[in-house]
């Protein structure tokens, strides 16, 4: 079955989350968030005007990202999506709009769903803002065992067994395959032509790179100037591209989310790895429930 969730982006402890909050309806509130350095940038600006046109929402305008808490407790919208370039997306700003977002009121919890929209340039982010269908969930990817049996199709491949992995067709159940143990060509090659609706992964990473097998040795994805490749374990280089819209949930990774230079994975994954919603660390981890949770409500329940 298909799994018809709404995807608004969780923000969790440590967290950096991409792409526009989904609002249910004008209400509810949408507010847009935005540094004046980055609104007066007209290819940025666009990005905000996007926004503000699919949602109906509110611009909220800041020097600093705290004169931006007056305007949102005034407003006290149910969404709101802080657009940042890719220089102000730093492991900062993601702690900063994490104490923001809970000092509108004087309880200690979170008074919004937020998210953060940014790009490897602005034209990646419009396309991010401007993304209008749902994204519903059908066909998974995973380089981490996941729940198919919730999905209608899909195949994850094992990061702790070497060449296992399991895949589903539609309207059959889950069945395990034993095959090459270097996965990194066929991973690029589901994503590039799968249309996959949601990719998940775990296992050791970098901003700049992510080692497909945990338990044993295995390929690569890496990034540079904004581009995906997988790199095998004999050097061989799959060029990713992977435009369809998707959801990538990096819930075991360390640093994945951690926005440092333009050669980072995040960078990357939005822009040719298709991309619009993102959850991942800006820190190290270790089995963190504040990412296999996220896959546990997000797939499984």
């Amino acid at each position: 079955m298909s799994i018809h969730k709404a995807v608004t982006l969780l923000a969790l402890a440590c967290w950096w989350a991409v792409a526009p909050c989904q609002a249910a309806g004008t209400n509810d509130g949408y507010a847009v968030v935005v540094s004046r350095a980055t609104l007066d940038r007209p290819e940025w600006k666009k990005v905000v005007d996007a926004l503000v046109a699919k949602h109906h929402g509110q611009v909220i305008v800041y020097d600093r990202l705290d004169q931006a808490r007056a305007g949102l407790a005034r407003l006290f919208p149910r969404y709101a999506c802080f657009v940042a370039t890719p220089a102000e997306a730093t492991r900062q700003f993601v702690a900063e709009v994490h104490r923001l977002t809970r000092q509108l009121d004087d309880d200690p919890y979170t008074d919004l769903l937020w998210g953060i929209l940014t790009g490897y340039d602005a034209a990646n982010a419009l396309r991010i803002a401007r993304q209008e269908q749902p994204l519903v969930i059908r066909r998974v990817v995973a380089g981490t065992e996941v729940a198919l049996e919730m999905c209608e199709e899909g195949a994850w491949y094992s990061e702790l067994k070497p060449g296992r992995r399991v895949r589903k067709k539609p309207g059959q159940q889950p069945t395990a395959e034993i095959g090459a143990t270097d996965t990194t060509q066929e991973l690029v090659e589901a994503l590039n032509h799968s249309q996959a609706d949601l990719f998940v992964t775990s296992g050791h990473a970098t901003e700049r790179d992510w080692q497909i097998g945990f338990g044993y040795r295995n390929g690569s994805f890496r990034s540079e100037a904004g581009r995906l490749f997988g790199l095998d374990t004999r050097q061989h280089r799959y060029p990713i591209h992977s435009p369809n819209p998707k959801v990538y949930l990096a819930v075991g990774n360390c640093l994945m989310g951690h926005i440092d230079g333009p050669d980072t994975m995040a960078l990357a994954f939005l822009n040719s790895g298709g991309v619009d919603q993102m959850v991942a660390y800006t820190v190290p981890t270790w089995y963190g429930y504040g990412g296999w949770g996220c896959l546990d409500y997000f797939v499984e329940q």
